[in-house]
């Protein structure tokens, strides 16, 4: 699996390797492993999985359920935690796996050109890395500077001799007028820098010094320094790779040390060469070159060489072995707490079918009739009671009416009987179940959308949506709103895109929710309530489902948190629907277009806060060999690893004191767009009880920060419920 780069992933990796890196290098220091050969090849081996992060751990997929009938990719369910948002009391609100929502979410447009923020993160981390590269392919220039104006060392001293011939490797030894101490530089053709003072050394001094050199050069340092310095070029943004890197190059200026004493048996005259070359001046590190000395370094290479006690095996082996757990520990840490988010799985979800065998069986107007019957006792149908409100129950003020509401003032039946919710349920997914289209049987076909979007949002005025589909795994879509444009394809396990997208506008992924993922099954626990009303002439059944069991008053029309659905007696055909009040999606049949023997809408026209958000016209029509022809991807198109998904659509409660007198609970219900990273896109009033409270709900739903589900764009709706204080509803 190649890994899918994005702005979280990265951080998640940084995260990881920071806690990795971390971990390792305190660890030696705690532990003060101080044997140079081990300690060297551990941190290479740490430096090294700190880079193979990504293919050491399993990436976290979320998982899009295709429900043929509900949910699906473009509105998925995903199997990552969901976002949370902070109430003003600080205590986390989770948003209700089981809540629906359906809408779009504008905010004041801006002259300025929006860059995303993972996009932003990106170019910084790529600007320091840029820099870090100059800074390391200066210092290569400099050394070719100090090479070109060296002159070599002639006659050869014999203190060099003897270095070359104790550590049976030869290099050109040069005397350099700019290098403040001895480096080594070059691979296949190494040369030894030497400071003027290099002369003035003692014999056994000179020889060290050569032999410490000659060693770099025998082992390879210069090309593995350079190594390590590119790897410290590309994790420059992460603290615990320093740490790790400066470990690195102690323990080897450390092994070589040793390496040079058991070759020269001259431990003091080295140690005094070392001191020398410290009193020389300020030493500036040549990278990639190894040098002699850092100052930073002295006192720890003086205090491993004067203390001649070697570490015994089992206190090296158990050290080790502690250092292993822990880090295992860190890296499980790690992967759990920053996991790198891959590309979503789809798969199709189960779908129920007990609801749709009773529409199966029962003509619409028949389960209309049943589902709208009003018992004798309003409170009490059936065997079911409605729960009582709690005692320190404060009701809401009423929703404010709106012209497209067919529930006001017609009576409203809460369902509680088996029979009667079973008959509401079936109605529903028959509704449903008229519109075949992302069914799992529905022939191919291509679906055109005109639409006119409005609104006070980022994109609007005219647009384009085209959806083909064979089957759910091979699908392609494409929109173009003012600007905007994308195309997405999806084939043979790949989604692929034409061009790189941080955000969908609002109105498209509304647009896309209405058409497709209007209608859904509800949990057992969810109240339902009907109404019978006349929606064009026609008898039409409203059913209003919510969580609010208990909170119901038959005096209130329609709830501040529930889902409305009208559908025609006659046809079984959805008429309209709304996902909170002040936003209504209406379905209109004029055209009479049908897809093979069944009625489709030919027309959606969305209100949002009293104003038309988007009116949109369709056209389908069996795909064939030309459809098939564009799901050759094209060479603009590719796997993009910022892919935004669509996510699902969901909605909860916050609660905040209401600032002003008021014996009711005010509500604001306020929809958004969050991108991945938990940053609200852009939000839109869908209705207010008190007008005067609506700037307060928006400044609280901006705050967020919301939990960030990797590249998910999601909306949700947010009943902004101000509380009367203490008092105020006496």
């Amino acid at each position: 699996m190649m890994p899918q780069w994005s702005a979280d992933n990265l951080l998640a990796w940084t995260e990881q390797a920071f806690l990795l890196a971390s971990a390792g290098s305190l660890l030696l220091i705690a532990l003060r492993v101080r044997h140079a050969r081990t300690k060297l090849a551990y941190c290479h081996a740490l430096l090294a999985m700190c880079f193979l992060l990504p293919l050491l751990q399993p990436w976290k997929h979320p998982v899009i359920a295709r429900d043929s009938a509900a949910e699906s990719d473009a509105d998925p369910v995903i199997d990552a935690p969901h976002p949370a948002i902070s109430t003003p009391t600080g205590a986390a609100t989770p948003i209700p796996a089981s809540s629906p929502a359906r809408s779009i979410t504008p905010v004041i447009k801006s002259r300025w050109p929006q860059i995303p923020e993972g996009r932003l993160i990106l170019w910084l981390l790529a600007a320091g890395a840029a820099v870090k590269f100059c800074w390391l392919f200066g210092g290569l220039w400099r050394i070719r500077k100090y090479r070109i104006a060296s002159m070599p060392l002639y006659p050869i001293p014999e203190p060099v001799r003897a270095a070359s011939a104790v550590t049976q490797t030869d290099a050109l030894f040069c005397i350099s007028s700019d290098v403040p101490g001895p480096v080594m530089l070059g691979w296949l053709t190494p040369v030894v820098l030497l400071p003027e003072s290099f002369l003035t050394l003692g014999d056994e001094a000179q020889c060290g010094i050569a032999c410490h050199e000659l060693l770099h050069v025998r082992r390879h340092d210069w090309l593995i320094t350079l190594i390590e310095e590119l790897a410290g070029t590309l994790l420059w943004f992460n603290p615990a790779i320093w740490l790790l890197l400066a470990e690195t190059r102690l323990a080897r200026e450390q092994l070589v040390d040793a390496e040079v004493v058991r070759l020269t048996s001259a431990r003091e005259p080295y140690i005094d060469a070392l001191l020398a070359i410290a009193r020389g001046g300020q030493h500036l590190d040549l990278a990639p070159a190894p040098l002699f000395l850092r100052r930073r370094h002295l006192t720890q290479r003086v205090h491993s060489l004067l203390k001649d006690a070697s570490t015994s095996t089992l206190k090296l082996i158990s050290s080790y072995a502690f250092i292993t757990a822990m880090l295992a520990l860190a890296g499980w840490f790690g992967f759990t707490s920053f996991p790198l988010i891959g590309q979503p799985l789809f798969q199709d979800a189960p779908q129920a079918q007990a609801p749709r065998q009773v529409a199966a069986a029962s003509p619409p107007a028949q389960i209309a009739a049943q589902v709208t019957a009003s018992p004798a006792n309003p409170r009490s149908t059936g065997t079911v009671m409605l729960p009582p409100n709690p005692p320190d129950y404060i009701p809401s003020a009423p929703v404010p009416p709106d012209p497209h509401e067919p529930v006001s003032s017609t009576p409203v039946r809460v369902l509680t009987s088996p029979s009667d919710r079973a008959a509401a349920n079936a109605l529903l997914m028959q509704a449903r179940d008229r519109a075949r289209l992302r069914m799992p049987n529905t022939p191919a076909y291509r679906f055109d959308v005109s639409f006119t979007s409005g609104g006070n949002t980022l994109y609007t005025g005219p647009g384009q949506l085209t959806w083909i589909r064979f089957s759910p795994q091979r699908e392609r879509w494409s929109a173009d709103l003012n600007g905007f444009s994308m195309t997405q394809l999806l084939s043979s396990g790949r989604l692929l895109r034409d061009q790189h997208v941080t955000m969908i506008p609002m109105r498209v992924h509304g647009l896309r929710s209405a058409i497709f993922w209007a209608a859904r099954e509800y949990a057992s626990g969810d109240q339902i309530r009907s109404a019978a009303v006349q929606w064009n002439g026609k008898p039409a059944t409203c059913l209003l489902f919510s969580n609010m069991t208990g909170e119901a008053t038959l005096t209130q029309a329609r709830l501040w948190e529930e889902d409305e659905y009208c559908i025609d007696n006659a046809s079984g055909l959805l008429q309209m629907y709304s996902i909170a009040p002040g936003t209504y999606a209406v379905y209109g049949y004029s055209r009479n277009l049908q897809f093979h023997g069944e009625s489709l809408a030919d027309r959606i026209t969305v209100y949002t806060g009293g104003a038309i958000a988007l009116d949109a016209e369709f056209s389908i029509a069996d795909a064939g060999p030309a459809e098939e022809s564009l799901f050759t991807p094209t060479p603009e198109m590719h796997t993009d690893d910022a892919m935004v998904n669509f996510g699902a659509t969901t909605r909860f409660q916050m609660k905040t004191p209401n600032p002003y007198p008021s014996k009711l609970v005010q509500c604001v219900i306020v929809h958004v767009e969050v991108d991945g990273s938990g940053k609200v896109l852009e939000e839109e009033l869908s209705a207010a009880s008190d007008p005067a409270l609506v700037q307060m709900a928006f400044d609280l739903v901006k705050q967020g920060p919301f939990r960030k589900v990797g590249s998910t764009q999601w909306q949700a709706y947010f009943n902004v419920r101000f509380m009367p204080q203490s008092g105020s509803n006496q």
